[in-house]
């Protein structure tokens, strides 16, 4: 059994670590609800502007024309993948991480990994077969919609020379503070958004100056890049809310080994105290003869 000393020791540890955990748990529900009201308020923008493109291609009537629609054989894909720059937020890397890893190809396809975040990166970086074409880390937690644009244009940049044929996002979807749900979304080549139901403004009569499909030509890099900035949005609540549990779960296991290590103590005490007074009482019966 260790010495009371070292109890001691080992149970002002945990105490330390404790307040640490505790005041990391704080920062990140701070940081958890300005993270969730920024993706929040994202959501309508993004769903308008789905809603809007639809109603365009629905007016253009015609097959979409647009090198960023051109639909072409597979041979490479590139996964926009947002992971956090810092660990301590439980599972949420390493499922982000694993998604993409282990995501099985067709035979002849290769991928590869723009990496937001220095968690993926620092994985993919010696990953052989899947390399890093760009890397992003360092956006903080209060990201803006100019840091996305540059994400979104080397998607574009190389999906346009044929470096890759399809570009696709891997983030952590925020959809409740306990639950944070790994997503794929294709980006490109660009397809017109799926809908339950055609919106409600495609059976209205518009005219589009010029037309629609110019409307539609400056429409798609802006939700592309949409796409983009409401991916890192929830990627970032996702994080502080895997963050917050994660450190609440550390506090309360270090309160049970506190508990557990204090036990163990007063044990070793007793034995002790015990020890002491049987050898007294050993002592006095041995004068006494």
């Amino acid at each position: 059994m260790p010495s009371l000393l070292d109890l001691r020791r080992r149970i002002s540890s945990v105490k330390n670590t404790q307040k640490i955990t505790k005041a990391m748990q704080l920062v990140a529900a701070s940081k958890m609800k300005k993270a969730q009201d920024a993706a929040l308020a994202g959501r309508p923008y993004a769903e308008e502007l789905t809603k809007l493109i639809q109603s365009l291609m629905l007016h253009a009537g015609t097959s979409l024309q647009h090198p960023l629609a051109e639909a072409r054989p597979v041979k490479k894909i590139c996964y926009i993948l947002f992971t956090a720059d810092r660990g301590l937020c439980g599972g949420f890397n390493g499922n982000l991480i694993r998604h993409v890893a282990k995501k099985e190809l067709i035979a002849g396809q290769a991928k590869c990994v723009i990496a937001v975040g220095r968690k993926g990166l620092a994985f993919f970086k010696n990953i052989s077969d899947c390399p890093v074409e760009a890397e992003f880390d360092g956006l903080g937690d209060k990201p803006t919609f100019m840091q996305t644009v540059g994400i979104a244009r080397v998607a574009v940049d190389g999906f346009l020379a044929g470096d890759w044929d399809e570009v696709k996002i891997v983030y952590g979807h925020f959809i409740n503070t306990m639950l944070q749900e790994v997503t794929e979304l294709p980006l490109l080549p660009f397809s017109a958004p799926e809908s339950a139901e055609a919106p409600a403004a495609a059976s209205a009569d518009y005219l589009f100056e010029p037309s629609p499909e110019a409307v539609l030509d400056r429409l798609i890099p802006r939700y592309l890049e949409t796409q983009v900035w409401q991916a890192l949005l929830e990627s970032n609540a996702s994080e502080q809310s895997a963050r917050m549990i994660a450190m609440k779960s550390a506090t309360d296991n270090a309160k049970d080994l506190q508990d557990d290590l204090t036990l163990v103590m007063n044990k070793a005490r007793q034995a002790q105290i015990t020890k002491e007074i049987s050898e007294i009482v050993g002592g006095a019966a041995a004068l006494e003869d």
